[in-house]
């Protein structure tokens, strides 16, 4: 079988590729390498004899998409990832995560699209549900409570984060032209290298292990439910496998109800207390947790890592990796420096 996979160098783009290869699969990434842990994730995929790679921003990865014959699926995984960093280059957000999908749909043809969204789709929706606040976390109250939201919930009518705009903007895309669509809630795992903007199970570990303190935004009461990457690459691949029956379909996906955690509860998994607190952030959830019956019931999908065995994976590989955290933690606060001094100037993807 043969992949394409946008963003292949990322977190869940080097996982999937690396389990793909494993199997004896060609893959073929497109990748910008912007993040610095994605010349990392480029390293471990380099050595595969059925590996190739494309350095190449997606608005203009057109080409590559189409004149690349007998694929498989394609896996749309390259995106601007930070909630934070579309408020500061909005019209950058949407060209990325809008414009791209577009281009990866444009040229794919009939080959069915795997598409990672988010549940920042259904914007400020979430936040008109009913939920009760107890000792170390918020729960939703009434009909979602130890449910969470499908995909049947609203994604009109509210507010809705730069971020949720370009991303629903791509989801929409994507469906229209028979593609499949996962609306993942938050995602952790090894090879993650998480920052105070995204991949906050990662970043909580990071500063643990480098004995810094934790920012916690708001109360630390917000809950999320977590999905090992072990069960997202589980997922895609059934996905891939299954794609001419589940054509044009979402999917909620996270650890559902039973894989859910707060902020403050992670913390205690971690025993630490050496916390922060700041202010909220813009259109920050206090809850949210995914649905995941229909994946259940569709795809056979369920996931198998409960949350303080995947903490102590993940905690365990970043130990093990903490040199390499460094150096990388450093490269991206050079990076993000200088996009905020360009903030504001004419850019492109």
């Amino acid at each position: 079988m043969k992949y394409l996979i946008t963003g292949g160098a990322g977190f869940v783009g080097s996982n999937l590729a690396e389990s793909l290869l494993k199997d004896g699969h060609e893959v073929i990434v497109i990748d910008n390498l912007s993040r610095a842990g994605s010349k990392y994730g480029l390293k471990r995929l380099i050595k595969h004899s059925k590996f190739t790679f494309h350095k190449r921003n997606i608005c203009f990865a057109g080409p590559i998409i189409k004149s690349t014959k007998n694929l498989d699926a394609i896996y749309h995984l390259a995106a601007q990832v930070a909630v934070t960093t579309s408020y500061d280059n909005p019209t950058k957000d949407f060209r990325i995560n809008a414009c791209g999908t577009a281009t990866v749909v444009n040229n794919a043809g009939n080959i069915p699209v795997i598409y990672a969204s988010t549940n920042k789709v259904f914007g400020d929706n979430v936040n008109l549900v009913p939920i009760k606040e107890l000792k170390t976390r918020y729960d939703f109250d009434g009909e979602l409570q130890g449910k969470g939201i499908s995909d049947k919930f609203s994604i009109d009518a509210q507010h809705h984060t730069p971020y949720g705009c370009s991303k629903l903007a791509g989801d929409i895309c994507v469906r229209d032209r028979g593609g499949i669509v996962n609306r993942f809630s938050c995602m952790y795992g090894i090879n993650q290298f998480g920052n105070s903007d995204q991949g906050w199970v990662s970043h909580f570990i990071i500063s643990e292990i480098l004995k810094k303190p934790i920012e916690i935004f708001g109360d630390g009461k917000q809950v999320r439910d977590l999905l090992y990457i072990d069960d997202v690459v589980r997922l895609l691949r059934k996905e891939a496998d299954m794609a001419d029956g589940i054509r044009g379909e979402a999917f909620t996906i996270g650890g559902g109800y039973n894989k859910t955690t707060s902020l403050l509860e992670l913390c205690d998994i971690l025993n630490t207390d050496n916390l922060t607190f700041k202010e909220w952030r813009p259109a920050d959830q206090k809850v949210y947790y995914s649905d995941i019956s229909k994946a259940m019931m569709v795809l056979g999908w369920g996931p198998k890592v409960n949350v303080e065995t995947g903490v102590k994976l993940l905690y365990a590989w970043a130990k093990e990796n903490k040199d390499l955290l460094i150096k990388i933690a450093e490269e991206e606060g050079k990076a993000k420096k200088t996009t905020n001094e360009n903030i504001g100037r004419p850019s492109c993807v």
